[in-house]
Formats: C-alpha cells, sequence, structure tokens
C-alpha cells in the first residue's frame, strides 16, 4: 500500500492542485472507530481554507479491489463528522480506480477519473445550503418564450431533483436547441447549482455560434471559444470541438497542476450526441464527472 501511495496516489493528488502537509494530512487520527481502542487513521484527508475537513481517502494497494475500503471510509467519515460537525465527501483508491461518494446529499457511490480540487470539492460541501430547489425556477421570457422549449427545461430540472446525471434532450432542427439550453444554464446558475460549464460540439462553426448565442442573452457570463482563443482557459462557459477538449485535458496544466481537471465542470452540454461522436470521443464523457 505504502508504494502504491507513492507513486500513483500522491501524484493524482498532486495533479489536483494538493500538496501533502499544507492541504493534505496522511494518517490523520480520528476517534470513535468501533474497535477495542476507539481510535483510527485516515490515509488522507483533504482540508479546506477555513481548517474543515472537505474530503476523506481510503488507499489500497493496487493489487486489491478498492471497493474494500468502502466501508472504513464511511467509518472515518463518521468521526470526522462528529468531530467537525461536517460531512466530509469520501474517495476509495487503489491509484487505479477511483471511487466517490457524495452520501451527505443522497447520491449513490460512483467511479471518477481521480481526485476533484480544493475549490471544487469547497463548492460541493457549499452547495449543500446554497443552492436552491429547482422545483420553483423561473425560467427567463427573455430567453424562450415558446412552450415546449420550457417544458424541456423543466423536465431536465425535474430530473436533476430526482438525482439523474445524464439526460438527452430530443428536438426538431430549427426548433430552437440553443435557447433551449441557454435557458437551462441560466436556471442552473441562478440556483448555484452550476458555476463552469462546457459545450461540446463537432465542428468549429457549430462552437463559434453557440458562444455567440451565450453572449448575446447571457452577458454577464465569462464564455470563451477555445478553438480561436488559445490562451483564455478560465472563463466559466467553455466551447470547444470535441478533438480539441482531448487535446486540453492532456496538456494544459498551471501551477498548481491540471486545469481541466475531472471535477472542473459542473454541467456537460453535447450538441449532437450521436452515437459516432459518442464511440469516438467517450474519453472526454468518462474523464470529466
Amino acid at each position: 500500500e505504502a508504494e502504491t501511495r507513492k507513486r500513483y496516489i500522491d501524484v493524482a493528488l498532486k495533479e489536483a492542485g494538493w500538496v501533502i502537509g499544507r492541504n493534505v494530512t496522511e494518517e490523520e487520527p480520528v476517534t470513535g472507530m468501533p474497535n477495542s481502542t476507539g481510535t483510527g487513521y485516515v490515509d488522507y484527508v483533504l482540508w479546506g481554507k477555513d481548517n474543515l475537513p472537505l474530503a476523506v481517502v481510503e488507499a489500497k494497494k493496487a493489487s486489491v479491489d478498492a471497493m474494500v475500503g468502502s466501508q472504513q471510509a464511511k467509518l472515518y467519515a463518521d468521526c470526522l463528522q462528529n468531530k467537525y460537525n461536517r460531512r466530509p465527501l469520501i474517495f476509495i483508491t487503489n491509484g487505479f480506480e477511483f471511487f466517490y461518494t457524495n452520501d451527505y446529499m443522497g447520491y449513490p457511490r460512483r467511479e471518477v477519473s481521480g481526485f476533484f480540487t480544493q475549490e471544487e470539492l469547497q463548492l460541493e460541501i457549499d452547495g449543500r445550503t446554497s443552492r436552491i430547489p429547482l422545483e420553483n425556477i423561473r425560467i427567463s421570457d427573455d430567453i424562450t418564450n415558446r412552450p415546449y422549449q420550457k417544458e424541456a427545461v423543466t423536465a431536465v430540472c425535474d430530473a436533476i431533483t430526482n438525482k439523474h446525471r445524464k439526460m438527452l434532450i430530443v428536438q426538431a432542427t430549427g426548433s430552437g436547441k440553443t435557447r433551449t439550453v441557454i435557458a437551462l444554464c441560466d436556471c442552473l446558475l441562478k440556483a448555484g447549482w452550476a458555476k463552469n460549464i462546457l459545450f461540446l460540439a463537432d465542428r468549429n462553426s457549430l462552437v463559434t455560434q453557440a458562444k455567440r448565442s451565450f453572449v448575446n442573452m447571457l452577458q454577464n457570463l465569462s464564455c470563451t471559444n477555445l478553438v480561436e482563443e488559445k490562451d483564455n482557459y478560465n472563463a466559466h462557459c467553455v466551447f470547444s470541438t470535441y478533438q480539441t477538449m482531448i487535446n486540453c485535458i492532456d496538456t494544459i496544466s498551471d501551477k498548481e497542476g491540471k486545469l481541466f481537471t475531472c471535477g472542473h465542470f459542473d454541467l456537460v452540454i453535447c450538441d449532437e450526441a450521436h452515437r459516432s461522436i459518442y464511440n469516438k470521443y467517450r474519453d472526454i464523457f468518462s474523464y470529466f464527472d
């Protein structure tokens, strides 16, 4: 296990901007464990800027199924919650597989590509109190006043409320798919469910056209087209072709690590989500959570 940590897990933490000894502690002691001493040692605790725990990481050696550590990780999270009055998020990994659990919000465990950054975990924790329920959304008539578009937005919001993570909108050509999606983004941004958005299309012209529509209707949202603006990666709404985004995932970094970590985007929109696109570029969808 020590070798797995050093070779793989420590590297994955570093890629997400974590620094052991600064905002990560190893072998963090906790009390309240169901054993003879009542004491346990968490493999890693990821801390927020407020010195409260954001996540626990349970590490297993590479040859072991990572899921073996699921109950242990839950018990550690219980102990930290009792001590700090805030439930941390949970990661389990053997260096090759990463599993993430947000059990406070009632989401099932899911596989992810790696660790989230400090800011991304903090947003998830803050969302517990800051997110506005999507049952009472107000869809802007300035963006769309067509009933079927509003119906699509409402259906997606209902699905998110019911903890679905993938939604498919089917609309005829010329019926305003982009307007529908802009209205959806507006609702999710205002309600605190989305901060960073990725819009993917398979042709440069579609990327440019979509960005223009977003800029016209959501004037307070910072947008960037990665096909044209090679050095502007910090906007809240990123427009890209599939190929450009694959290259960005592999190469774009800053001094803290990968710029587009797997938890960077809260909402990923795929224009024309047909099978040939998915088969060719599925790495994007398995990488981003």
